[in-house]
């Protein structure tokens, strides 16, 4: 995993320096010292320094001033107004992609993504004597409505499972070209339910990184943080299947676990496609991603009777340092709503 992971992150410092090079010289210092001094990662800065490319190209059109030209006497002058009037102007706004003018939206977490970045921005201007005060701050976070949490029933997850083991999900194209990978497809879904793993984490697993004595993969967390996981014998199975029955051996990267057709490591956006077409037929009233897969897993974890609804251990399980985040999975199921409602007796 640590060469995929140094080659990801070679490959999102080279977009960040694509980004800022067209920005005030400021952006760059501040990027920089995100990326050394607090140790973000670079994943994280590419995400802050897009953010505030939109806030600058939106600047650049109200003001009428080139790009790199943005000052901080321009920056400071701004007002609790004008950032209301971004906010609004991100409800709906036109950027270029790929020299054609495109519409697009963003929702509320997006809003408030792009608002956090900007802070993160004025902070580091005050910190460094550019600017006093933090306008960003004079405007409240956009409010984000809390979604319920989609997942998979046991019954559904060996729906899933079956569907691909026996092609039942699939059309009959579908079945033909899946047929080669299956071991494979059977392993990736199989993980990802029993670890509530990310699928960026899952994508960089080596076979190197695999302990089968102890039963747990050596994976980087967010924020480069390494973490043992652990999988249990279904996993283990699923695994060894794939490996003594069809992984071959990549030609990119001799190590990488899980292998597209071409024998390259396969990517986040064709595990996000595997995903949906083993789901799509089966739980045709929920948009399965393989972060759906993950909420499944926490949310199977935290009703499990060992676990016994520990919400720390559902938060160490899933890499997460904080609690809120997590909080989500712990609702009442309809289950319990339905014993809750039997029990009442008067």
């Amino acid at each position: 995993m640590e060469k995929y992971r140094e080659e990801k992150n070679t490959l999102m410092l080279t977009k960040i320096d694509e980004i800022v090079s067209g920005l005030p010289s400021y952006v760059r210092r501040f990027s920089n010292e995100y990326l050394v001094t607090k140790n973000k990662s670079p994943r994280t800065v590419h995400g802050y320094v897009s953010d505030i490319r939109t806030f600058l190209l939106y600047i650049s059109e109200i003001h009428s001033v080139p790009v790199r030209e943005i000052s901080y006497e321009l920056l400071g002058s701004l007002t609790a107004d004008d950032m209301q009037d971004y906010l609004m102007y991100l409800m709906r706004y036109y950027a270029s992609a790929d020299d054609k003018s495109t519409t697009r939206s963003n929702d509320a977490p997006a809003r408030a993504r792009k608002l956090s970045s900007l802070r993160a921005l004025y902070r580091y201007l005050i910190a460094h004597e550019y600017l006093e005060k933090n306008v960003a701050e004079l405007v409240d976070m956009p409010k984000i409505e809390e979604k319920a949490v989609v997942y998979l029933e046991k019954n559904e997850v060996r729906d899933v499972l079956y569907g691909i083991e026996t092609g039942s999900s699939l059309t009959q194209n579908q079945y033909r070209f899946s047929k080669k990978q299956q071991y494979r497809d059977i392993a990736i879904i199989t993980l990802l339910l029993n670890t509530g793993l990310r699928v960026s984490e899952m994508v960089g697993i080596d076979i190197s990184d695999i302990d089968w004595k102890a039963k747990r993969i050596m994976i980087y967390r967010k924020g480069s943080k390494e973490q043992n996981i652990y999988f249990n014998s279904a996993v283990e199975e699923a695994l060894q299947d794939y490996i003594n029955h069809e992984r071959k051996t990549p030609s990119d990267d001799m190590d990488a676990l899980f292998v597209s057709r071409k024998g390259r490591r396969l990517t986040v956006r064709s595990v996000e496609r595997l995903v949906k077409k083993y789901t799509a037929s089966v739980v045709p009233s929920k948009h399965i991603t393989p972060h759906k897969l993950r909420s499944t897993f926490a949310t199977t974890l935290y009703g499990d009777s060992e676990v016994g609804g520990d919400i720390y251990i559902v938060a160490d399980a899933l890499g997460h340092s904080g609690l809120e985040t997590v909080k989500k999975y712990t609702g009442i199921s309809d289950e319990r709503r339905r014993k809750a409602a039997k029990s009442i007796r008067y």
